[in-house]
Order: structure tokens, then sequence, then C-alpha cells
């Protein structure tokens, strides 16, 4: 029998987490299921016949399982095997929960692939966490995962541009420094316009830099990216973009990008005073967040000052509604990879409905970027989507300051 402790909540910020409980005797299988779930873990998942337990890992896709190692015609090392073969290069851990007392049996299991064991009678609040432990391991490694995905892909879409990085990340340091102490960058700004009425209602700052050593915008800043200078970059480009807010029409807005980690350094720290109540914080959707409390902690006083937030080329990015949902943005921009094509295309068509009626019932704006063309245009208007930003309604022009 288990031995009480203190469980209440011990796993509740891993409740979304699946269990798979896998022991021939029923009483065991769900003694561990109240355990966990008298600590906060409601999806778990009890087996008594361990051939099931294949179908199971396809069906369920659990978090961590929890094996008994004696069970009669297929035992715990079997299991462990089969569990193995559907884990591949993931990581998904495995507790042994044995009466066996030889040391050879948890070696041998260990030996297997087995994270961790729990010897019978278990103690309770041992096994929650071992079990939470185990948990957030998984959690750190699948973000990881996420985030080397991510950046695979980042390094895949601007690889012809970094071309000029390999071996010189020296070089593209100076350069990027150069640009940015010689103040050799412009910013242009882009009307955003009601589609209806064609009124400018506000406009997005966009940097322009020379055409080497990288050929766009987009190429500086991924090798900014590289060389650890994103910061650098998008402060300096953001003082600049402050310095056009006096000229701009009353009761408009500009749009400022900043990546997460920039915003959560501090940027009053690093602008000093501004008005943030001509501002709109665009957050970049190819940016990873790792933790959101941490970034909403750092929007909040800036939002406070009426400073607005946008998630940036929603549908292109890293975690689209994740980070709507957790940012709770005023606004939310639409990739132009949607918005092409959204006239002819129902799937665009339909996410961008999605999109809308969303936004209605949370109280956000949604925008549309890159429209184009007139088919566009009207097709958004169709899906209620009022305002928009592209080439058919205001190219961007280069501003003084």
């Amino acid at each position: 029998m288990p031995r009480p402790g203190s469980l209440s909540g011990a796993l509740a910020h891993t409740a979304d987490s699946t269990v798979l409980v896998v022991d021939d005797n029923p009483a065991n299988t769900a003694l561990v299921s109240k355990v966990l779930r008298r600590a906060g873990l409601e999806k778990v998942i009890e087996v008594q016949d361990p051939t099931a337990v294949a179908g199971l890992l396809l069906t369920h896709d659990p978090d961590v399982v929890l094996l008994d190692l004696r069970m009669p015609v297929m035992d715990g090392y079997e299991v462990l095997q089969v569990v193995q073969r559907h884990a591949g290069d993931t990581y998904l851990p495995v507790v042994v929960i044995t009466a066996d007392d030889a040391h050879q049996s948890v070696e041998r299991a260990l030996a297997l692939g087995a994270h961790d064991f729990v010897r019978k009678p278990f103690d309770t609040v041992e096994l929650v966490l071992r079990v939470r432990n185990l948990l957030a391991t998984r959690s750190a490694y699948l973000e990881l995962r996420r985030n080397r995905a991510w950046l695979k892909a980042r390094l895949g879409l601007f690889e012809p541009d970094l071309a000029v990085l390999a071996g010189r990340t020296d070089d593209a340091r100076r350069a990027i420094l150069d640009v940015i102490e010689s103040d050799a960058f412009r910013i242009a700004a882009q009307p955003i316009v009601d589609m209806r009425s064609g009124e400018v209602i506000g406009a997005e700052a966009l940097a322009r830099f020379p055409a080497a050593p990288f050929p766009h915008p987009a190429a500086w800043f991924a090798a900014a990216l590289e060389v650890g200078l994103t910061p650098e970059l998008e402060i300096a480009c953001a003082r600049k973009a402050i310095t056009l807010l006096p000229g701009r029409p009353d009761g408009t807005r500009l749009g400022i990008n900043f990546s997460p980690s920039t915003v959560i350094d501090g940027l009053s720290q690093q602008l000093g005073p501004v008005p943030w109540d001509q501002v709109v914080i665009e957050l970049t959707e190819h940016v990873p967040v790792a933790d959101y409390a941490q970034l909403n902690t750092a929007l909040a006083p800036l939002r406070e000052q009426g400073a607005k937030v946008a998630v940036d080329d929603t549908g292109a990015g890293f975690a689209s509604l994740r980070h709507i949902l957790d940012l709770k943005p005023d606004t939310i921009k639409i990739d132009i990879g949607i918005t092409r094509g959204v006239d002819t295309d129902p799937s665009r068509a339909a996410l961008v409905t999605m999109l809308v009626t969303f936004a209605e019932r949370t109280g956000m704006h949604v925008l549309a970027e890159g429209v184009e063309t007139a088919a566009e245009r009207d097709a958004m208007l169709e899906l209620g989507v009022t305002s928009g930003q592209g080439y058919l309604l205001g190219r961007p022009e280069i501003a003084s300051g």
C-alpha cells in the first residue's frame, strides 16, 4: 500500500498531460490513477492487458508511462521495448513500478530505456514528484525540438541570403554594427487603410538598409539574429521610427516591430520616454516565445501608457493560435501568405473567417497584410476584414527624420 503524503495540486500545471499506467492488476492501476488525479493530473489511462499498449501508444500519445514489470503473457521488459520502438528518437519517459527487490531487475529495466523506478509499496509523494519531474523534462524537450525546428526553418528561409555568413560571422557583426553606428539605414512608413473608405488609419514602420552585404531587410534581421545583435538592430530602428511620430496624422498609430526577447529586455529602459499611445508594438510570429507570462509582464506597463499590441504574420509563424491566446493582442495581422489568393482559395477564406469570428468574440481587431489586388481587398471585406495594408492600398514611403 502507498504511504500518504501532501499531493493536492502537485501536478496541476501538467493537467493536460496523459499518463499510461500498465499493470495486470486492476486494483494497482486504479490506485495509481487515484493518486495522480488527486495530485491534479486528470488524463490517466489504465491498462491491464499489456498486449494493448502498442495500440494505445498510437491512439493516445502519452507523455509518460508507468509500468509494472511482472505481468503474464507479456512482461514489463517486453512492453518497455514496445514503448522504446514507439518513442524512436523522441523522449517518452517510463517509470518502472516494481515489487522486485532484485537489483538486476531494475538495472535491466534501466538498460532497456526506463528513466526512473519506484518500489512497491510506493510512497505517494515520491511517485507524484517523480512523475512531475519527468513531465517537466519532457515539456522542456518538446520545447527544445520546436525551437530547433523553428531555427532550422528560419535558416532554410534565408539560407541563400545568409551564405555570406559562412565562416565570416565577424564580418557580419561589423556590418550590422557599422550600419547602426553610421545611421546608414532609413525608415519607410506603409499606410494602413480602412478598406471600406480608403481612409488612412495608421502605418507600419519598415526599415530599409544598404543592399550589401545582405540583399533585403529580412536578411539583415536574420543575420542579426544569427550573430546575436537582434536587440541592437531593433532598438536602433525603433529609435528612428519614434522620431516620425510628431509628423503622423492625428488619431493614427505607427506600428513598430519588436521580437519578444527585445520587449522582455525592457523597451522603456532602452528607448527612454515614448508617447506609447501613438504606437502599436508589432510582435512577429516567426520568433518563438519561451515565457508568455514574462512577455505579458513586460508589455503591461506599456499598455497602461496607451500602447497597443499586434500579432504580426498570423498564419505564417511559430505558434499562431497560442500567440493570440496568450498575448491577447489588440490586432491580429493576417500574413500575406494567407491574403494572397484569398479570393480564389476556399481554405484561405475559411481561415480568415475563423480569425474574424474569434476576434469578434474577444474584442480584437483583424487587419489583412499584403493586399495587392482589388479581388483580394473585396474578398477580405466580404469575410469581415475592414483594415488592410499592401501595395494596392499604399506603398512604403521613406520618411524624413
